[in-house]
Order: structure tokens, then C-alpha cells, then sequence
């Protein structure tokens, strides 16, 4: 029993230093790669809207079909499909209101 308890307590810091590195690698190779997976070209969110606390109205571009879904904590509503050309006339809005008033006119003149 030669060992010192400086010794042994550099031993178990070096070992504690060199696990803490491993999970912190491990953890940036599992964001990183998570990162890339989720951009994908074909799926753009062109607007959103929230309309409480956890519920949300998203204009997405799906393959250059412009969807408008209904976002809560347990599903996904389509609510309807837009034309491009009423997303190309659509402004970026400093208001919520002025979006939320914008996405209802788009809504009614899609179903009216």
C-alpha cells in the first residue's frame, strides 16, 4: 500500500476530467448530427402566428405547396391550402393582429 490519497485523488480527477470530456463530445456529435438531419430543403416556414400559450397557425412550403397548419401540443391540423401567388402578396407585418387579420382574409377569400 504505497499509494498516496494525493495520489489516488489525482487518479480519480484524471479519470472524472477524461468521462466528463467523453459525454461532452458525445453530446456535440448528437447536436450536431441532429442539426443537420432537421434542415431540410423541401420544408420551409414561411410564417407562424401564436395564438396561445402553446398553439400556433403556420404557413409552411412543402415541394411548392403552401400549407396553412393549426399547431398544438397534440396535433397538427391541416386548416387549408394557399396559392402561391397569395403568399407572394402577403407583407411582412410588425403586428400580430395585422398577420392574424392578413392569414383570415387569405382564409376566407380560399374558402368563399
Amino acid at each position: 500500500m504505497g499509494t498516496s490519497v494525493g495520489g489516488m485523488l489525482l487518479f480519480s480527477f484524471i479519470w472524472l476530467a477524461l468521462a466528463a470530456a467523453l459525454i461532452w463530445v458525445v453530446a456535440y456529435l448528437v447536436k450536431r448530427d441532429s442539426a443537420v438531419r432537421a434542415s431540410n430543403p423541401h420544408v420551409k416556414i414561411l410564417a407562424q402566428q401564436a395564438l396561445g400559450p402553446r398553439e400556433r397557425v403556420v404557413i409552411v412550403n412543402v415541394l411548392n405547396r403552401i400549407l396553412v397548419i393549426g399547431h398544438t401540443p397534440t396535433q397538427i391540423n391541416l386548416l387549408t391550402e394557399l396559392d402561391p401567388e397569395d403568399v407572394a402578396n402577403m407583407k411582412p407585418q410588425p403586428s400580430s393582429t395585422d398577420f392574424a387579420n392578413q392569414l383570415r382574409a387569405l382564409v376566407k377569400r380560399k374558402i368563399g
